[in-house]
């Protein structure tokens, strides 16, 4: 499947996936909306997803049902009309939309110890180029415009050496997700890249053979991890409950299955401080 997405690449941008459900309960016409855009590979196929909303939402006495979504901004829109829905969302959406639409951060997850991530600097192997600065007048590739480790981190270190993204390159390239950028990078679409270091992970886990067809060039951060949030008007009572269940998901037999499963090591739960980085770079990006 991944050498025939290699072949089809250059309409990756010009597809649009529609959102849908995953129900399978007998509650699911009152059943709120996990949604889902970016965090994990596979995402609109992967039923690891499926199990876990339905383990938090048993666990927490919160009919849910994932619902995947195509871009960072979806997945705000449907927080926004519907504030009763949680959302496993990135740094840069949470901290907009906390500030908008008084979004709430329920915990962070842990990835190898830590509730942080990098954005890895990426090419093909076999390039000359050094660093992200390099890549003049070449083709970068991104996920998302409100990825954080796919636009902004990248956006953020090429400002601190006065150069403008929208600038130094000849052409942006959104592909949607981490992978179709990896994607990019193998089939000559794309020059360089910035990727979710647990994406690069994951995907390298489901593809040992492309491990030595990359090179890593620089390792931003590290930033806070991709959170799980819910929309403004789900109770505080409930936030607690899922809270307590993510915290201790590491101790559930079946949680702990589903954390082997993503690469995860558990969650936490943290303050919306925890992000003031990221709204940081944010700012900085806009003087």
């Amino acid at each position: 499947m991944r050498q025939l997405l290699r072949y089809i690449f250059p309409v990756y941008s010009l597809i649009v996936f529609a959102p849908f459900l995953f129900i399978s309960d007998a509650h699911a016409e009152r059943s709120q909306s996990l949604v889902l855009s970016g965090v994990v590979l596979e995402q609109g196929h992967n039923s690891l997803l499926k199990q876990f909303t339905q383990w938090l939402a048993h666990k927490s006495d919160y009919p849910l049902a994932a619902q995947f979504t195509d871009s960072y901004q979806g997945l705000s829109n449907i927080l926004r009309e519907n504030p009763n829905a949680l959302a496993w969302t990135c740094g840069v959406p949470f901290v907009e939309d906390h500030a908008a639409d008084q979004q709430q951060l329920i915990a962070v997850p842990l990835f190898h110890g830590a509730p942080t991530y990098r954005s890895f600097v990426m090419t093909r192997a076999g390039r000359t180029e050094k660093t992200l600065a390099d890549f003049k007048g070449q083709v970068f590739a991104y996920s998302d415009p409100r990825s954080n480790s796919g636009f902004v981190a990248p956006s953020y270190a090429l400002k601190q050496q006065g150069i403008d993204i929208h600038q130094h390159f000849r052409y942006l390239m959104h592909t949607g997700l981490h992978e179709y950028s990896l994607e990019a990078l193998l089939a000559g679409q794309a020059d360089v890249a910035n990727i979710d270091e647990y994406v690069v992970v994951e995907y390298f886990k489901a593809n040992p053979d492309a491990i030595d067809k990359f090179v890593i060039l620089e390792k931003l951060g590290p930033f806070p991890f991709t959170p799980i949030v819910a929309g403004k008007g789900v109770p505080a009572s409930t936030i607690e409950r899922m809270q307590q269940a993510l915290v201790h998901m590491h101790e559930d037999e079946e949680g702990s299955a589903m954390l082997q499963q993503f690469g995860l090591d558990g969650f936490v739960v943290k303050p919306v401080s925890f992000y003031q980085p990221i709204a940081d770079m944010l700012k900085a990006i806009d003087q």
